[in-house]
């Protein structure tokens, strides 16, 4: 054998040795591979089911909210008519055991108050001036404004924890000279806490279901792959609506209740949902 057969003979020998080698890699690679996916949870091996509980509980806080308004010729007139309102809705409050953390200022406003003039004609300068009787004058004069007084506003949250007492608070509110009353809304307290022993009872339900449709199924669940919170809109609560106004002229004891109303708060509604997925055998 000459010396080139020979060396075409060793590297025949050499490329079957790496291409033996290189079989058995990947013979291992796809062992490798194919273990791995077995111990992998697939979504043909699973079962999803919701869960939901529901739990009415009984309200034991009433919200609501009321505003006062003082309005004169300059700001510190103002403010002093809607300052002696306040006050007194404040002093009744401490008066009916409210504490002050539940009697809170959601704003405070200062605004002018203006009137609306036909702007008088180039030929009648200093002649008298026409009142608009809304807010817009027509053709063919302009229209111009006038500041004539400011009006102060101030508005109040107020939380009642003795509910029973809600009924009361309002009729004496109306007597304070408040401007508008709205509410209450009869709510819980600790809603979070009772939301969360309602969502463990929705989990309750959801592996009770999940056991039920695998034994119909002939399979058996396993390991928990997901947990998520479903969606329901949150949770009802009793609402009362009281509305009163001070219209210009309009003398408060005309509007103000003389005796408490009847509020009854009724039960809230608190539901959970809740999503899980497991493992079927």
């Amino acid at each position: 054998m000459d010396q080139l057969s020979s060396a075409k003979m060793r590297l025949f020998q050499t490329l079957s040795v790496f291409m033996a080698v290189l079989c058995l890699v990947g013979a291992a690679s796809l062992v490798f591979i194919i273990k791995a996916n077995k111990s992998l949870p697939t979504s043909n091996n699973t079962i999803s089911v919701e869960g939901k509980a529901e739990r009415y509980v009984e309200p034991d806080i009433a919200k609501l909210s009321f505003s006062v308004s003082g309005k004169a010729a300059t700001v510190v007139e103002a403010q002093k008519i809607a300052t002696d309102k306040i006050n007194a809705a404040v002093k009744y409050l401490k008066d009916q055991d409210v504490s002050d953390k539940d009697v809170k200022t959601s704003s405070y406003q200062v605004y002018p108050e203006y009137k609306y003039y036909y702007a008088r004609p180039a030929d009648a300068i200093g002649g008298a001036e026409i009142l608009c009787y809304v807010d817009y004058c027509p053709p063919p004069y302009n229209q111009e404004q006038k500041v004539v007084g400011y009006r102060v506003e101030q508005s109040i949250d107020l939380t009642i924890r003795g509910i029973k007492n809600t009924g009361t608070i309002l009729a004496g509110l109306g007597t304070t000279g408040i401007q508008n009353l709205n509410g209450p809304s009869f709510e819980i307290e600790a809603y979070e806490k009772v939301a969360e022993e309602v969502k463990n009872e929705a989990i309750k339900d959801a592996r009770a279901k999940a056991k039920e449709r695998a034994k119909s199924l002939g399979v058996s669940i396993g390991k928990l792959v997901s947990v998520s919170d479903g969606y329901y809109g949150g949770y009802g609560y009793a609402r009362a609506d009281v509305s009163m106004a001070q219209n210009a002229g309009m003398e408060v004891k005309a509007v103000a209740p003389s005796v408490a109303p009847e509020l009854p708060t009724g039960q809230n509604k608190i539901v959970q949902t809740i999503s899980v997925v497991y493992e079927i055998n």
